[in-house]
């Protein structure tokens, strides 16, 4: 269990408060000419504003998050990643590809054996072992895909790092296009017609502390894009939400994750099912207004955030999103 408290702590620590406006969204228009050919050695800044120098078009990648091993197949780029992390599961050939880290914790032994030409990171890796990995000589690129500006600028980059510049551009403008066809649908809405909707980063029952989408958090994003007030607006990021906080704020939708890490199917029942006291005084509760969603693509900021943001307005929306 306390490895379970861990883990939540862990990746709400890891989670940026950031927020990107959820306006109508223009496709950006895919470039007439062709992409010219990367130039290597390549030197590049990722998202901590460390360089790194990238020798060769990278023909072995590791990937240290499960985002970031979304984002490299749909750049094409899956038949040569080498090293995964252990939560690296989709697509389903991810799955078979070697398991170099654990949660926040890696290998370097792994590491050095399928000797990348490029690692891909996030910041739960950590910055003692980025900065071990790049002592051993590796190329370290570290990104944050905590809203929809950052998932389109470490598209950008993992495409100009991997040569793969033109599948990325291909990539922003279907992201783009996904997103604004949601908010074609939802911009006019009132505030009458916006449901206050409390979106979880998980539940368990085990955990006496309930953390959801606050102001500033990609979840947030996510419930403007999709029409909705949050229900958890006045916390701060990702800070703890009290069970006082939620009654009074007393959403009249409740939308929990799940994963089978930060909540797992009985945790969401339990919750449904009002099983505390206090739970069981809520409009979502006696509604039977209580749902949950695919946790992958809620945890992890992507190129199936789109869908994410369709499965939630879906349940907010149904009229709208039938």
């Amino acid at each position: 269990m306390e490895a379970r408290y861990i883990i939540i702590t862990a990746l709400l620590v890891a989670a940026i408060v950031a927020v990107c406006g959820c306006t109508t969204v223009t496709p950006t228009a895919s470039p007439a000419t062709p992409t010219p050919a990367a130039q290597y050695p390549m030197t590049v800044m990722d998202y901590y504003g460390r360089t790194a120098t990238i020798d060769k078009a990278p023909e072995r990648i590791v990937s240290l998050s499960a985002a970031n091993t979304e984002l490299l197949f749909d750049l094409g780029l899956g038949s040569k990643i080498v090293g995964v992390d252990d939560y690296s599961d989709y697509p389903a050939e991810a799955k078979a590809i070697t398991k170099v880290s654990g949660f926040a914790e890696v290998s370097y032994e792994k590491i050095t054996a399928v000797d990348p030409d490029v690692i891909f990171a996030e910041d739960i890796v950590g910055e003692e072992a980025v900065t071990r990995l790049r002592e051993m000589g590796f190329p370290v690129v570290e990104v944050k895909n905590s809203n929809l500006t950052m998932i389109r600028k470490s598209i950008e980059l993992f495409g100009r790092v991997t040569d793969t510049s033109a599948n990325a551009t291909a990539l922003i403008d279907k992201i783009d296009r996904e997103i604004a066809a949601i908010n074609a649908k939802t911009a006019g809405l009132n505030e009458s017609q916006k449901p206050n909707v409390l979106l979880l980063t998980g539940f368990l029952i085990s955990s006496p502390q309930i953390y959801p989408y606050g102001s500033g958090t990609y979840g947030d994003e996510l419930l403007t894009l999709t029409g909705c007030k949050n229900a958890a607006g006045d916390v701060l990021g990702y800070q703890v939400m009290s069970n006082e906080a939620i009654i009074k704020a007393d959403p009249d939708y409740i939308v929990i994750p799940v994963d089978g890490v930060m909540c797992t199917m009985d945790d969401y029942n339990y919750f449904k099912n009002g099983n505390e006291t206090w739970m069981k005084s809520l409009t979502a509760v006696k509604n039977g207004k209580v749902f949950w969603v695919d946790g992958n693509l809620f945890l992890r900021p992507g190129p199936r955030t789109p869908q994410a943001g369709l499965d939630l307005a879906r349940i907010v929306h149904p009229e709208l999103f039938p």
